[in-house]
């Protein structure tokens, strides 16, 4: 018997959630899984052949280990779809000759500064930015290109440590309880306009925009939701998209998804920041309620041709989701869920707190207590469907003791 043809293909995950280790095994694959030991659970288990329990981010204990695993029975695929996890990826996959990106793609996009530079240096865009390490130096640079200017962490995810800098004063408290250890941060010019992200999908360097994504941020710079498609005119979405295949380029991603945030400006849109993953905030989940393309699955196909660069979907429908709010302090009830999931256009409903629990003040994506999803005719309309369910999921609070 020939079992070459039977052998499936070997991915080994690292991180991330349950769900997408269910995508590369309904798409064919054997999964491995490598993730710290105490953030493995039965939900993992139920979708892999066999789980590394090690801190991945230690990659000089973690290569031996996957290269003694792939001698033994070969992996065919390294990926990862979070932050802390792409570098690994990247350099296990290197080291061990499968198709993937290099490490440098992931260092320089998780470097906002790097990012910056080797954008002006390729002749893409030159946004005035620095790095700042006291408020002295924030306070020279905004009198150079002029307040309002944005102050946030080099490496940071997720919303976290945005700040507005309005004023000297502004400055001052920014560095006033900050060790001068903690680092450089970054100082960027104030965009102003209507913020998008661009999803897109590479294959063995060839890149593909699959849809853009319409932002809606808090005055902290957390999203409250986003919209597939963005409402823009096509000559908007022309430059945008050939501003953006132009960082992919640059920055040399080979294969995977890509989520860019652009921010639209008066003056033609400028990059934001880029990551070599699909957004988050189930912005994929959107695409695929939108315009029927899957970024999950893709993920694990494209790099070994087991699927081709699809062309450039056409939405069919669009794809909301907003997210629900409450006021900081201790749980009391959480009501409207089942109003809220049988509403019209809605798909799916997810809320992560409950009575006895803590709500948090939302000062990063992690803050938040819950979702709505909801499609409808145009974005307009999923847009108001998501919002209204969202809104009818009342959590009521009381101040912490």
């Amino acid at each position: 018997m020939d079992t070459q043809h039977e052998r499936k293909p070997r991915v080994l995950v690292i991180a991330g959630r349950a769900g997408k280790l269910k995508v590369a095994a309904d798409a064919g694959y054997e999964v491995v899984y490598l993730q710290n030991p105490q953030l493995f659970a039965d939900t993992h288990r139920a979708h892999v052949s066999q789980a590394l329990l090690m801190d991945y981010t230690r990659i000089d204990e973690v290569l031996p280990v996957v290269a003694g695993l792939h001698a033994a029975d070969r992996l065919d695929l390294v990926v990862s779809f979070t932050d802390p996890g792409l570098e690994p990826a990247a350099v296990i996959g290197e080291r061990l000759g499968l198709p993937g990106n290099p490490p440098a793609v992931s260092t320089v996009l998780r470097d906002k500064y790097a990012l910056r530079r080797l954008l002006a240096d390729a002749g893409i865009e030159e946004h005035p930015c620095a790095r700042v390490r006291t408020a002295e130096e924030l306070k020279a640079f905004c009198t150079k290109h002029h307040y309002p200017v944005i102050l946030k962490p080099q490496d940071g995810t997720g919303s976290q440590g945005i700040r507005r800098i309005d004023s000297p004063e502004d400055a001052d408290r920014a560095f006033a309880d900050r060790p001068d250890s903690d680092g450089a941060l970054l100082a960027e010019t104030l965009l102003t306009g209507m913020e998008v992200s661009v999803e897109s999908i590479t294959q063995h360097g060839h890149h593909r925009v699959i849809a853009i994504t319409e932002k809606f941020i808090d005055e902290n710079y957390v999203e409250l939701g986003h919209v597939v498609p963005a409402r823009i005119a096509p000559g908007q979405r022309d430059a945008i998209e050939k501003l953006v295949l132009s960082l992919l380029d640059a920055v040399g991603l080979a294969e995977g998804c890509a989520h860019t945030e652009v921010m639209l400006t008066a003056d033609g849109p400028v990059i934001i920041e880029s990551h070599n993953r699909m957004g988050g905030d189930r912005i994929y989940e959107l695409v695929r309620l939108s315009h029927g393309t899957d970024l999950e699955r893709l993920s694990f196909t494209l790099p070994l041709d087991a699927d081709t660069l699809p062309p450039t979907p056409t939405p069919t429908r669009a794809a909301a989701v907003w997210f629900v709010r409450a006021e900081p302090g201790r749980v009391l009830s959480v009501d409207g869920e089942s109003e809220a999931k049988a509403a019209e256009g809605v798909c799916e409903v997810v809320v992560t707190t409950g009575p006895g629990s803590e709500v948090n003040p939302v000062r990063s994506s992690a803050d938040r207590i819950g979702y709505v999803i909801a499609v409808g005719a145009d974005a307009d309309e999923a847009l108001d469907r998501a919002r209204r369910a969202a809104q009818s999921v009342v959590v009521r609070t009381e101040e912490a003791a």
